[in-house]
């Protein structure tokens, strides 16, 4: 999807690191306002059921993780602290993803089906031109797609990498570095991660540039076909196949050599849970057991936040709880949906499962 023209000139003019650490938290912002709306729907799937639909989200959701934690050891590499306990971190759905993407797209949190997953998940990860996607190779390049509104989700990273790679030449030639951040924040969890080529730390510009390239690759797929470089789909490509109902593949000696010819992907919506459209605590009856299982997944998903703060906060230890944390998320998710909404306007009998609004709910832990 498109980026705001303003937000591309913004990380283009940037003179300094400092210039750049504003926009990097945008960055995280960004990569974390796409992860409610994936899990939601994977959460909505009952269990023992559309197992490949559910798994084809679930991975996307995993590797959206990996892209928050580079987005968030790249603000550390570069002496920033990055932000994520806070309620104006937590989007309010329907609502707008940061840097204007998508000229003014709603983002919604629903129940899984083949519209959510076409119209809203698809729509994250589009690419400007499925699989011939544009490369930009220079400022002048870059500039020029600016100019003609030519800019994507990929495009803003590819910006970014470029603008790190001039900043730190500049400051190598003076005998320094934008890399003064301290090494021991740096996130690297073998076992969540255990890929080396996909999560490691950021201690310099070829680090940055490829762990923004692992973005990259895996949310819009390599220039030249839909698989990322560890030769799944891309994300637009992974949802893609719910959409289309049939896997994937690769067809070698065949124009074009992949084609969704692959087992069949089934999404059965006898088997979702039936929750409402981006759902809010206040719409369930005060005292009611809808309003307290969606209170607790909301204080879960805060719990969630904090602790992704003070992992990425210089307690990288701190991935295990959570990660930990995920599968609690889970657990409340289930107990919420699998209780019936009780509405606080008694004017709504809609027969409904009480949904997961992802809101921001005070915690001490």
């Amino acid at each position: 999807m498109k980026i705001a023209r303003q937000h591309m000139d913004a990380v283009l003019q940037a003179n300094s690191a400092a210039d750049l650490l504003p926009i990097i938290q945008q960055v995280i912002e960004l990569e974390h306002a796409t992860i409610p709306p994936y899990p939601c729907g994977y959460f909505t799937i009952r269990q023992v059921s559309n197992d490949l639909a559910a798994e084809i989200i679930r991975s996307v959701v995993v590797e959206e993780m990996l892209h928050l934690t580079i987005a968030c050891n790249l603000m550390n590499a570069l002496g920033g602290a990055p932000s994520i306990d806070s309620p104006d971190f937590v989007p309010d759905y329907p609502g707008e993803l940061p840097f204007g993407i998508g000229e003014h797209f709603q983002v919604h949190l629903r129940k899984c089906s083949v519209d959510q997953v076409r119209d809203v998940f698809m729509k994250i990860e589009e690419p400007e031109d499925p699989i011939d996607i544009p490369v930009v190779r220079s400022m002048d390049e870059m500039k020029a797609a600016v100019a003609q509104f030519d800019l994507t989700i990929g495009a803003l990273y590819q910006a970014l990498s470029l603008v790190i790679q001039q900043l730190e030449a500049a400051a190598q030639a003076d005998g320094k570095t934008i890399f003064v951040g301290d090494k021991s924040r740096q996130v690297a969890p073998r076992k969540w991660f255990p890929d080396p080529d996909e999560m490691f730390a950021i201690a310099n510009v070829d680090d940055a540039a490829r762990a923004i390239k692992v973005i990259i690759d895996q949310g819009e797929g390599t220039t030249t076909d839909p698989f990322d470089l560890g030769q799944r789909p891309a994300h637009y490509y992974r949802f893609e196949q719910i959409v289309e109902g049939k896997m994937l593949e690769k067809r070698p000696g065949e124009t074009p050599p992949y084609a969704f010819s692959g087992e069949p992907v089934v999404l059965d919506t006898s088997r979702i849970f039936d929750m409402d459209d981006n759902p809010k605590i206040a719409n369930y009856r005060e005292g009611s057991n809808a309003r307290r299982m969606a209170t607790q997944f909301s204080y879960n998903y805060t719990k969630l936040l904090k602790s992704l703060h003070d992992t990425y906060n210089g307690n990288p230890d701190g991935i295990d709880r959570s990660m930990g944390g995920m599968y609690e998320l889970r657990f409340s998710a289930l107990q919420a949906l699998e209780t019936k909404a009780e509405w606080a306007d008694d004017s709504n009998t809609a027969d409904k499962q009480t949904g997961l609004s992802f809101e921001y709910v005070p915690v001490n832990l």
